[in-house]
């Protein structure tokens, strides 16, 4: 649990120095309870045993389609993006929701399956695209991407031939100019203008330009929670959410963000090892399939903070600002606890 916490009061930390100054502190106070809700589900699914998941990994497939299918027809649009379920007092974002369900369905899908079938491969691919495709529409390039990131990472534990690779690879230089196609024109900008964000500083660029001088100004110790001058004052956009490890390096600094990332290398080194470790397959390929889902979303976003990757809009878990996400990956986080407390050798049932 240290990790989490750690990460947590990182978080609190960041979007406190964030919005002292223009007074949206109250996103601080709501970040806050989302990690009280977060701790309690954490600390009740860590309680559980993870096993009895694995009959309801189909139920919760379809239980989030029909939440995206939902999405859809009711859904509310912020930004130019459906992706949210106004609750009254919550909007829920089903396509977080789709992550959790997809690694539970897919640890289901392949616990009985001990080896590479094609036939099997084939239905599992075609069970990731179909809520692929209904994230894409919304829009939401990043949560799709991260699925695709879990599906790759659960295909490579099954260790399939060389040829199932190069048929892969080139099944995605086939389609990659169709997927292109069907990108909306400022996802297309996106995808290109982190190559040279200067040939357009106020438009395309603009985020991935203030998102490094943030990172930059930081220096060496940091700017301080009280000084980060570029995030406060409102430079860099969307600060709480997709940059907020700009936020984080502007206040602490070069050393402040190798600590942050030593956190993540370490949760996700720990997940990978619980997974070598689990007493049951189904636990094996839930852990593989969450460290490889985090792992992406840890990189994608650092990355698209310091100019390495697209900004894709994928948020840094457990860091960034909102309330499905830090519930969705806390839970993630639980089941890898229950799976630890039940290892191989210990008695725990």
């Amino acid at each position: 649990m240290l990790i989490p916490v750690l990460l947590a009061a990182s978080s609190l930390a960041t979007l406190y120095s964030i919005t002292s100054v223009s007074g949206r502190t109250d996103l601080v106070v709501t970040q806050a309870t989302y990690f009280g809700i977060s701790l309690v589900l954490y600390l009740l699914m860590s309680a559980m045993d993870y096993r009895v998941l694995k009959p309801l990994g189909w139920h919760l497939y379809f239980l989030g389609l029909i939440l995206l299918i939902f999405v859809e027809i009711f859904g509310q649009t912020v930004f130019g993006s459906t992706r949210w379920i106004y609750l009254g007092f919550f909007q829920l974002q089903p396509s977080e929701l789709m992550k959790l369900f997809y690694i539970i369905f897919a640890a289901t899908y392949f616990a009985d399956r001990p080896r590479f079938h094609l036939k099997s491969m084939i239905v599992f691919i075609v069970a990731t695209i179909i809520p692929a495709v209904l994230i894409f529409r919304e829009p939401d390039l990043g949560t799709t991407l991260v699925l695709i990131a879990s599906l790759i990472t659960v295909i490579i534990a099954l260790r399939p031939p060389a040829k199932f690779y190069l048929i892969s690879i080139a099944a995605i230089l086939i389609f990659s100019p169709i997927a292109w196609h069907y990108l909306k024109p400022y996802q297309k900008q996106r995808v290109t203008s982190f190559m040279s964000p200067e040939k357009d500083p106020h438009g395309s660029g603009y985020n991935v330009i203030q998102s490094k001088i943030a990172v930059g100004s930081g220096g060496l110790y940091g700017k301080g929670f009280s000084g980060a001058t570029q995030s406060q004052l409102l430079f860099l956009p969307v600060a709480h959410i997709d940059f907020i490890f700009s936020g984080w390096a502007e206040a602490t600094g070069f050393i402040g963000s190798v600590f942050l990332i030593f956190l993540y290398g370490f949760l996700i080194l720990r997940i990978f090892l619980i997974s070598q470790i689990s007493r049951d397959r189904f636990g094996q390929i839930l852990c593989l399939a969450l460290g490889g889902l985090l792992s992406f979303q840890i990189f994608v976003n650092i990355g698209m903070n310091i100019g390495l990757a697209p900004v894709t809009g994928i948020p840094l878990p457990l860091m960034s600002y909102g309330g499905t996400s830090l519930v969705v990956v806390s839970m993630m986080i639980a089941l890898v606890q229950s799976i630890f407390l039940r290892r191989k050798g210990l008695v725990f049932d």
